[in-house]
């Protein structure tokens, strides 16, 4: 097995200011979409985009992971991304709800990186990039 085999890939996110790695085994699909979401009232259901023909779920991007990040460190990571700063929307792969997604500042990659057990970030290009996983 090569040391490229060893490596996983990630996906950069950037939300509000900050970097952030995702597994990319975790995502389905990444697109850039500017335009506003629909709103079923009927359904009650809001952000809803679609994409080569399927429904996606719009999410707030706190709702669907989960950050290693201290506490104090939290305000940027909580505070809800608009849609004119924040075009790229991320599909996280199908499990027990189908179609959510989450709208980001911006992406890097995928890339391979290594990481070391027990820290709450890499390093890829230059710059840290704190990981994140799905709840």
């Amino acid at each position: 097995m090569s040391s490229l085999e060893n490596q996983e890939y990630w996906l950069g996110l950037r939300i509000n200011g900050e970097r952030y790695a995702l597994p990319a085994s975790l995502v389905h699909s990444v697109f850039l979409c500017p335009e506003a979401e629909q709103s079923i009232k009927d359904l009650k259901i809001s952000g809803v985009v679609v994409h080569e023909g399927e429904p996606v779920y719009l999410r707030n991007h706190f709702q669907l992971l989960r950050t290693g990040q201290r506490v104090e460190n939290m305000a940027p990571w909580q505070q809800v991304l608009k849609r004119d700063h924040a075009p790229w929307v991320v599909v996280l792969k199908d499990g027990i709800d189908k179609g959510l997604g989450f709208r980001v500042n911006n992406i890097v990659g995928p890339f391979h990186a290594f990481i070391f057990p027990e820290t709450p970030f890499l390093h890829y290009n230059g710059s840290d990039f704190h990981l994140v996983g799905v709840l």
